[in-house]
Formats: C-alpha cells, sequence, structure tokens
C-alpha cells in the first residue's frame, strides 16, 4: 500500500512526565477511538464505499486483507530498506537519510486498507499512527508538523508511497485526524526522519505521548516549543536497536500470526485532552525521545500516492476527483507488485515461473548503473498479497504491492 510552508514548530526537547498524567484516563484506543468505527475488539471494518480506493467505485476487487476485525496485530513484519524500484518513470532508491526535512502535501488512507499487508509484511491498522513514504527504512518513526495548524506527532513508516505529484508522505486515517486535516482530504505537512523504528512490540504509546496538537499553549518548561508527554516507564533509544527474527515456514522474515496475538494500546479524544490538560499542570521530567534532525537544504517533493474521503466542497474534493479520475485506468488494469533489482539468474527464473498466468513481468534498466529492477502488472482480480507471500518465499524479500 502507498502514500504525503512556514515551519509548523522545531523538534524540540521533550519531557517524560508522571504515569500520573494518564493515570485513570480511560483508553479506548487508535483502535475504538475514531467516531466513524466506534465499537470492540471483534466489530468488522468493512470498506468505505465514499474512499476512491474502493472497489464499488472504480470496478475491481481489493487485493483480500489479513484480517477484516478491528484490532490487528502490531510489528511482525521485516526490517528492510530495500532495492531501487520505478513507478510511473520515476526512480526511487529507499535509504537511510539522517536529517532528512521535506514539506509537501499528505494524504491519508482508510477502511479500504484496513487488515491488508504493509510493504515489509506489517497489518495496516486505520486507527494505529503510522505512515507509507517512497525512501525510508522500513519499519522508521518520522515526526510530522501540519504546516497550517501547529499539530505534530511521530508515525511509525512501515509502508511505500505515496506517488502522485506533490505529496511527501501518506498517513493513516487516525494520524490524519490528530493532525487535523482528515476532513480537507489533503494536508500540508513536514517530514522530518526520526531513525528506525524495532521490529517487535506495540509502540502506540510511545507514539501516541509524541502528540502536541496545534494552536495550544506549549507546556511552560523553559525549553523550545512542542513537549512529548511520556509514561513514567523505561524510555525508548532515540533510535531503537533492530532485531531480528527467525523465518517461519509460511513468509520469510514474519513471525506466525498466533506468536503477535497481543493486545495493542489504544488511544481516544478525552485521553488526548486529559494528557494535554494534566501536562500542563505536571512537573517537567528529562530527556528528549525523538532527536532534532539536522539542518537540511530544501528539496523539491517527491511524486506521489493515495487518495482519501473529502467533504464535497472546496478545492481538496475537486483535487481528489481529478487525482481519482487518473487512477481509474491503472486499477481497472490491476494491482502492480514492485520487486526491485534482481542479480541471481535463478531468483529470476523462479520469479518468471510464479508470474505465468498472474500477468505480465516487467522489466526496466536503473540509470544509475544498477541491475535491472522487476516488476509485476497483475491481471485484474488477482491475489496480490497471495502472490506476494510466494515470492517472498522464492527470496524476493524486497517485492511489496504497489496500491496507487
Amino acid at each position: 500500500m502507498k502514500r504525503m510552508m512556514t515551519a509548523g514548530g522545531k523538534v524540540g526537547r521533550r519531557i517524560a512526565l508522571s504515569m500520573l498524567v494518564i493515570a485513570g484516563v480511560s483508553v479506548s484506543g487508535c483502535q475504538s477511538g475514531s467516531s466513524t468505527h466506534g465499537g470492540g475488539a471483534d466489530d468488522i471494518i468493512h470498506s468505505d464505499p465514499n474512499e476512491s480506493f474502493s472497489s464499488k467505485e472504480f470496478g475491481v476487487s481489493a487485493s483480500p486483507r489479513v484480517t477484516n476485525k478491528r484490532i490487528v496485530r502490531k510489528g511482525g513484519g521485516r526490517d528492510q530498506v530495500g532495492k531501487p524500484y520505478k513507478v510511473r518513470g520515476k526512480w526511487y532508491y529507499p535509504k537511510e537519510e539522517p536529517g532528512y526535512v521535506k514539506t509537501g502535501e499528505a494524504s491519508w488512507y482508510g477502511s479500504s486498507f484496513h487488515g491488508r499487508l504493509t510493504a515489509n509484511g506489517e497489518v495496516y491498522d486505520m486507527f494505529g499512527l503510522s505512515a507509507a513514504h517512497p525512501t525510508f527504512p522500513l519499519p522508521s518513526y518520522a515526526k510530522v508538523t501540519n504546516l497550517k495548524n501547529g499539530s505534530e506527532i511521530t508515525v511509525r513508516v512501515n509502508d511505500r508511497g505515496p506517488y502522485h505529484e506533490g505529496r511527501v508522505m501518506d498517513l493513516s486515517s487516525k494520524a490524519a485526524e490528530l493532525l487535523g486535516y482528515k476532513q480537507d482530504g489533503i494536508g500540508e505537512i513536514k517530514v522530518e526522519y526520526a531513525g528506525r523504528a524495532p521490529l517487535e512490540g506495540d509502540d502506540t504509546k510511545m507514539l501516541m505521548a509524541s502528540y502536541h496538537p496545534g494552536n495550544v499553549r506549549a507546556i511552560d518548561s523553559g525549553l523550545p516549543s512542542g513537549v512529548m508527554v511520556a509514561m513514567n516507564e523505561e524510555r525508548a533509544p532515540r533510535f531503537p536497536a533492530m532485531t531480528r527474527k527467525v523465518a517461519s515456514p509460511d513468509l520469510p522474515g514474519v513471525r506466525p500470526d498466533a506468536v503477535l496475538q497481543t493486545q495493542p494500546a489504544t488511544i481516544d479524544e478525552v485521553t488526548v485532552g486529559s494528557i494535554i490538560g494534566q501536562a500542563a499542570r505536571s512537573e517537567p521530567g528529562i530527556g528528549a525521545i525523538v532527536p532534532k534532525p539536522a539542518a537540511r537544504q530544501r528539496i523539491q517533493p517527491l511524486v506521489v500516492s493515495s487518495f482519501a474521503e473529502a467533504p464535497k466542497f472546496g478545492g481538496a474534493a475537486g483535487a481528489l476527483d481529478t487525482l481519482a479520475s487518473r487512477a481509474t485506468a491503472t486499477l481497472r488494469k490491476g494491482e502492480r507488485i514492485e520487486i526491485g533489482a534482481i542479480t541471481d539468474a535463478a531468483l529470476v527464473a523462479a520469479i518468471r515461473d510464479l508470474a505465468k498466468g498472474h500477468g505480465k513481468l516487467v522489466a526496466d534498466a536503473d540509470p544509475a548503473g544498477g541491475a535491472a529492477t522487476l516488476a509485476l502488472d497483475l491481471k485484474p482480480s488477482e491475489d496480490a498479497d497471495a502472490l506476494l507471500a510466494q515470492l517472498w518465499q522464492a527470496g524476493a524479500s524486497d517485492a511489496f504491492v504497489l496500491r496507487d
């Protein structure tokens, strides 16, 4: 799945506050905090017919979900940077980029993608705090600031995209809601790379603690603007150490679902308000959790993807309608799996065998002089996620479904 002018707040030092800040607050979770999708953990999430990526609107079936339940497994993906790949004539080179800072547009993706595999094998959670980026390592963290209202939050980057002109990142439904641009459909944001994320565990509480609402007076701590509210527990390292898992027989590098059945942390609007209100009266703690990236020369925004529902008025709705019409023809042709650069002849042969009967295998030469990159254009109604799992098993570990 894929997705993103004045500086909206500095990456200041962040303060760890006592557990009392959130004690007694009823936490109902990213999974249940949405007024649109309220309910229990076992509730079924259905695709929203109003979203631009719905099968009803585009006339093709979405690839199957891993789960359609409200609460999905956390973590369980693969640590990957990825190989160079090409989308719509533009080459992308995934890499670690300390000090990365970029401004541009962001959209969001919701129920039509909930429960589907992300590019690194995690499961997308529309109620979680996650994002997609074309080149960041997966998984990693990024601080995102809404340049219109100053709201900021740290998100987990676990997917690839966006690929439409003007957007630099796409965020989950919940992250867009907290940043305050969900109803507009598209927001102007600043993205700052904050380092690698651990594969294991549920980082929801840490991410929620990074939330700083815009147009709200920050805690008067004598520090730069922006305060991170954290629980009184061992703080995560600035760049958490990466851990690797033993491959399962079904999906290399991905733990079986049975190992991942832990109850995710949860969030709701009451929690956010309570944290901000109580934090203003609390004593400051110590330490920064997310470091301030080094200053970097401004770069023109990358190309992008993804669509989100917008109110049927104003310029945002019109812009999304235009993007949706451009995507209709592509979606009717079926989805694409980006495989990346492959140098192993035996693996190329295995990929060719897997592709037979499912679509067209496309090769593009890397202008930088590297190996040719492969992509598989699937026939309409093909099960993209199932074929992706087969490619991973065959050894194409950097393959991902291009949901643009």
